[in-house]
């Protein structure tokens, strides 16, 4: 059964904050202070399906990074994840048969653990096969600190769950570069490198890794654990090309749109770009004339944006291109986007 999120209904599992309010229990930091502080109920932690709205898990992370004294809360936090500590999630993950079965339901079930979270599958080939994993709502900081935190359990998760060395090619990280990252290299082992300043955080595995088995795989386990979950409320996920549409408008807002500029908001090349696109029955130009001509209507319908103005916010070189797509457009119906 499946419902979908509002976007002002942002929310994580409590088992989230149950970890995070542990973890920092275990450095010496007073958890019922961060709770009080982040204005939230401890009533509100201690029922098993309790969901925390993302602003509040927002707050969490910045108080507890405060409060910490450690070099790298996320990082702290990550090191002391244990299988299970993400509930359901975990369970379904490491009852799977492979890696890449816990990782398909890992993309499938996120929204039990968190309704601001995003994981999914950008690339796949016979080598690699590259995750990217963002957040709905910016949190600031505490944005970044939950995406270390994040990629940091995945890529440990597996090499619990697999009890082998599954090393990443490659971590991307949407935050910027801190002065020095040789925790985060060797927490994550990476084969190649690190990259910050990313559209979106990201992981690469080899795709034969993907296909080690289990430790502790239990098919009958696993088939009720999927019975179960597929009976619980899961919001509808975001579709990549609703994602995709969605990103462009962005673009078209901030004045960064181009093929090369989204593809890597996507964390894809532009020619995977391009194929999902032509997968989907439709091309990088479609949908960005498209794009441009719903928000040139809506500038138009709302008025006071000089034609100069609307032409370089649309990527066009002058006004008078935006006029000539202007004519080719009352030539032919406008097809409504998802």
């Amino acid at each position: 059964m499946n419902e979908s999120c509002p976007e002002n209904d942002r929310h994580e599992s409590v088992a989230v904050a149950k970890f995070l309010l542990a973890s920092a229990a275990a450095t010496g930091a007073d958890p019922h202070g961060i709770v009080r502080e982040a204005s939230l109920s401890s009533d509100a932690l201690t029922e098993a399906d309790a969901r925390v709205p993302s602003p509040a898990m927002f707050a969490l992370w910045e108080l507890t990074d405060r409060v910490m004294e450690v070099k790298d809360t996320a990082l702290t936090m990550a090191g002391q994840y244990r299988l299970g500590a993400l509930d359901l999630l975990d369970y379904l993950a490491t009852s799977a048969p492979t890696l890449g079965e816990a990782m398909r339901l890992t993309l499938r079930y996120l929204p039990f653990i968190s309704t601001n979270c995003r994981l999914e599958l950008v690339e796949e080939n016979d080598r690699e096969t590259t995750y990217a994993f963002s957040h709905f709502q910016d949190g600031g900081p505490a944005t970044d600190l939950s995406e270390r935190f994040s990629l940091a359990v995945l890529c440990i998760r597996a090499n619990e769950a697999t009890r082998q060395l599954v090393r990443p090619v490659h971590v991307g990280f949407a935050q910027e570069a801190p002065r020095r990252h040789a925790d985060l290299a060797e927490l994550f082992s990476a084969r190649q490198r690190l990259d910050f300043g990313q559209a979106t955080g990201s992981f690469t595995f080899r795709t034969s890794d993907l296909r080690l088995p289990i430790a502790t795989a239990d098919p009958a386990l696993h088939a009720i654990l999927r019975r179960y979950a597929d009976t619980l409320p899961l919001p509808t996920p975001e579709t990549w090309e609703s994602r995709f549409r969605r990103l462009l408008t962005e673009s078209l807002a901030d004045g960064t749109v181009g093929l090369d500029a989204m593809a890597r908001r996507l964390a894809v090349s532009p020619r995977t770009l391009q194929r999902r696109l032509a997968d989907a029955g439709t091309t990088w130009r479609a949908e960005l004339d498209a794009a441009r001509r719903t928000r040139a209507e809506k500038a138009a319908r709302q008025g006071g944006t000089p034609a100069s103005v609307l032409a370089d916010r649309l990527g066009y070189s002058d006004a008078r291109s935006l006029r000539r797509a202007r004519r080719r457009w009352e030539d032919v119906p406008a097809t409504p986007q998802a």
